[in-house]
């Protein structure tokens, strides 16, 4: 997870966010592996998890693919704010970073979580050409 966080980091900083950005962004990832970690592998450490993040002028995108049980986006839900205790965050902290959740089932196994958060302006940033994409 640590190497993911650092890509995550590292991307989005290339990409101009600021720095509480960069760090809600980083935690929303990490939630997001969490549970896929936790839901569609059922606890085990060796599922793999395929992460695409993909950036433009616009959007930063992260893609999470796994190859666990399918999830359910509906039976998604958070916990409420006011019940003090470990756990059930994760969803609220992804759709609070992110401007775009998307769960693609359209493969046979598995689920692609896809992160979506448009870019700020970067009149001050340099302006890559095209599309930048790191895969691992």
């Amino acid at each position: 997870m640590g190497a993911v966080r650092a890509r995550v980091r590292e991307s989005t900083k290339a990409s101009g966010f600021d720095e509480e950005t960069i760090h809600q962004l980083v935690l929303a990832v990490d939630e997001a592996c969490t549970n896929i970690i936790r839901h569609a592998y059922e606890g085990r450490r060796n599922g793999k998890i395929e992460v695409d993040i993909i950036s433009d002028d616009r959007i930063w995108e992260v893609r999470l693919r796994d190859y666990g049980k399918k999830c359910d986006p509906s039976a998604l839900k958070s916990r409420d704010l006011e019940e003090i205790r470990p756990g059930g965050l994760g969803i609220f902290f992804i759709k609070k970073a992110f401007d775009e959740v998307c769960f693609d089932h359209s493969s046979k196994e598995g689920t692609c979580l896809v992160l979506r958060k448009i870019q700020p302006l970067k009149s001050n940033v340099r302006k890559s050409k095209g599309k930048r994409s790191h895969r691992r």
